[in-house]
């Protein structure tokens, strides 16, 4: 179950993000395999680091893995630093408490210095209670001080790595399929083409077409997805 902080902080989270649904990629099956072998076993205290430099779904697996470890019972919170970093870095205190903790983004804590004594410390405190602790950035563009850094680099580094253009189109018919939506071969590769060559670039794209067909009672067709590509 998600922690009740979660709505307290105003920050949603995908509620139908699943990794049961989350494209994995020749490149990417190893780094998700030791993730589902860690998290769901019988291991505790966890420690890893997402290192994703390119928008290769660090956002949506985080959720994922979130909304999963909360369907066995076990209490969590999902901590977008994008939408966090304007809060107060107390918003930290106490989550070791938790079975799992996932924070995204933290590369945007950089020279924040609150904001990386109280991971720094969170950190500790998550080993001491055996609490589960996700994070996600890049590891390239960490510029925080000498103690955190060394803390996060003896983390378990994972790399997501960039899906290739010849699995761009599998995976952009794995996300309709997941929305409910229909768009034919053609056209997604319309939509691929035209729009930045990045899994999260489709996934907005696809999920902005989800609502305007809904919105609009009609069918996904070539019209609608220029319509949306150009609008970003």
């Amino acid at each position: 179950m998600s922690d009740p902080r979660q709505l307290a902080l105003q920050i949603q989270i995908n509620e139908r993000a699943s990794l049961n649904n989350f494209f994995v990629s020749k490149n990417n099956n190893k780094t998700i395999q030791i993730l589902k072998n860690v998290l769901f076993s019988s291991k505790k205290g966890a420690q890893m680091f997402i290192d994703d430099f390119a928008s290769n779904g660090k956002t949506y697996l985080l959720q994922a893995i979130c909304n999963d470890y909360s369907s066995f019972k076990n209490s969590t919170i999902y901590i977008p630093m994008q939408k966090a970093i304007i809060l107060e870095p107390s918003i930290l205190a106490g989550v070791s408490e938790l079975d799992l903790v996932c924070i995204d983004d933290v590369d945007l804590m950089n020279k924040q210095r609150e904001w990386e004594i109280a991971l720094f410390n969170l950190i500790n405190e998550c080993y001491e209670k055996e609490c589960h602790l996700l994070l996600s950035g890049s590891i390239n563009k960490l510029e925080v001080m000498p103690d955190l850094t060394s803390r996060i680099k003896k983390m378990e580094i994972l790399r997501l790595e960039t899906i290739d253009d010849d699995e761009l189109l599998e995976a952009s018919k794995a996300i309709s399929n997941n929305l409910n939506i229909e768009i034919s071969d053609k056209n997604m590769n319309y939509l691929i083409n035209n729009s930045k060559r990045d899994i999260k670039t489709v996934f907005k794209t696809l999920s902005k077409l989800e609502i305007e067909s809904l919105e609009r009672k009609k069918s996904i067709g070539l019209n609608l997805i220029k319509e949306v590509i150009q609008s970003f």
